[in-house]
């Protein structure tokens, strides 16, 4: 399935066209559609996220039109959704039109998934009117799919002159900026194409991602309720208000819009779990942290990568519980599940370090070095130390950031907090004229004067204050 937006009148036929299927199907009656509504139709349910319906609406089609170009096609497209690209090149050889175009988007598709680049561009560079805009739509989005949207803008400068006006040649242009990360570029294509139809779902909640990409998440979430009033089962624009919502802090409402979008398929229940639990252990809530990681541990369909964070999470609330011997059993378990995988070392370690055992703390974070030793993991156990109230140790894992990556990501104002707290002021002018948006005079007075009270616990206070809005601690 192509992620490429549906146009309004046609996302309005196959709405009923799906009211008429669902109805007969309902009653146990025939129903006659050609093959491409068909193939349309079950794109419909895919982009829908209603995979298990697209499924049977393209087994429904070959069973009345066997061999059908437009319902392999689909039915490739499904296989390779599901990441079962075998099944997918199984069907592509029951193909029988290997010049259209469609099939040869298909194919160059599987190319590009197994890094033939060059065998996928000569595919597509056989398609006969390349000047077509249902060809450049498929091959950009296409490109864009793939992860390489600037390939795509070939395609889409042969089609600017002719057309520049049409809803489809905006929508994917302004899809492709986004994906190239041109935000204020694609904000506006998505604006001109909201003036022409402002009752589309995706283009809202296309401007919705510009806005986040920007943080701007109070706008974000405004675009995102424009496209749920258009389409109320749009599953992506709950996800995107759950993510705003939890970036403003607002837990109970990232986690209310969450659960509508597992109702609607954009996650799984897993993730819903552990969001929960993630959000409870911070909390302190070690029981409901515990029974909600423990579903997610015995899922069938949890990721693997993802079972040495969660055996560690879980150690954490079993050790707050008491139960200490079977806490490092799941630390244990964790190690042994990702032996290189720094995270459930950083997060022992941080637990010992908030408990005041600063030996264990110290080989733990030891271990994740070796696992990873690189900038990230000395951030983190900067967070940490930050977090527990141990400045120097948070010192020198942010010195060793600063020296290993020079331009890490808020690198100089957590030093510049730091070595204020530390009432170095040398190095905190240092620091300070490094940063994107140095201390002001008013923001020096104050710091000054809590410098000459000696008062650390207010002084940790005050540079969360000035530092919290950019979630550095």
């Amino acid at each position: 399935m192509s992620k490429k937006n549906l146009l309004s009148g046609r996302d309005k036929e196959l709405q009923e066209l799906a009211e008429q299927y669902e109805a007969a199907k309902a009653e146990n009656k025939p129903i006659y559609l050609d093959a491409d509504d068909l193939a349309d139709l079950a794109d419909w349910y895919a982009m829908h996220r209603k995979n298990s319906q697209a499924t049977e609406v393209v087994e429904y089609g070959l069973s009345l039109h066997p061999g059908s170009t437009p319902l392999l096609v689909e039915q490739a497209y499904l296989f390779m959704d599901a990441r079962e690209r075998d099944k997918a090149k199984q069907v592509i050889e029951e193909i029988t039109e290997d010049y259209s175009a469609e099939v040869k988007v298909l194919k160059a598709n599987i190319l590009l998934g197994e890094g033939k680049i060059d065998e996928a561009e000569q595919l597509l560079d056989s398609i006969e009117d390349k000047e077509d805009l249902a060809n450049i739509v498929d091959v950009s989005y296409m490109y864009i799919d793939m992860g390489y949207p600037d390939k795509a803008v070939p395609w889409l400068t042969r089609g600017l002159e002719k057309y520049a006006e049409e809803e489809e040649y905006l929508a994917v242009t302004a899809d492709c900026f986004l994906a190239q990360g041109l935000k204020d570029k694609a904000e506006m294509f998505y604006n001109k194409l909201i003036d022409k139809n402002p009752y589309s779902a995706p283009y809202w909640f296309g401007l919705a991602r510009c806005y986040f990409e920007q943080q701007l998440f109070d706008k974000a979430i405004e675009a995102c309720d424009y496209a749920i009033v258009s389409d109320e089962e749009f599953a992506d624009a709950y996800m995107m208000k759950g993510h705003a919502f939890y970036q403003l802090g607002n837990e109970e409402s990232a986690l209310e819009n969450y659960t509508l979008a597992e109702k609607y398929k954009a996650v799984s229940p897993n993730f819903l779990h552990m969001f929960i639990g993630f959000n409870e252990i911070s909390k302190g809530h070690w029981e409901e942290g515990y029974r909600h990681l423990e579903l997610v541990i015995h899922s069938k369909d949890t990721d693997s990568t993802m079972l040495p964070s969660l055996y560690a999470h879980v150690a954490i609330c079993l050790y707050n519980l008491g139960e200490k011997r079977q806490a490092d059993l799941f630390f244990k378990k964790a190690h042994e599940i990702g032996p290189k995988d720094a995270e459930p070392y950083l997060i022992e370690g941080g637990m010992y370090m908030e408990k005041g055992d600063f030996d264990k703390a110290v080989k733990k974070w030891a271990l994740a070095l070796e696992c990873a030793p690189c900038a990230d993991t000395w951030n983190e156990i900067g967070m940490s130390s930050m977090e527990t109230g141990h400045i120097q140790y948070a010192q020198t894992a942010f010195e060793q950031v600063k020296k290993l990556e020079p331009d890490f990501e808020n690198i100089n104002e957590k030093l510049t907090a730091l070595y204020l707290l530390l009432d170095d002021m040398e190095n905190f002018l240092k620091y300070n004229q490094l940063c994107a948006h140095p201390f002001q005079a008013k923001d020096l007075e104050n710091m000054l004067d809590l410098l000459d009270c000696k008062n650390r616990d207010e002084m940790i206070k005050r540079v969360k204050e000035i530092f919290g809005g950019s979630g550095l601690f």
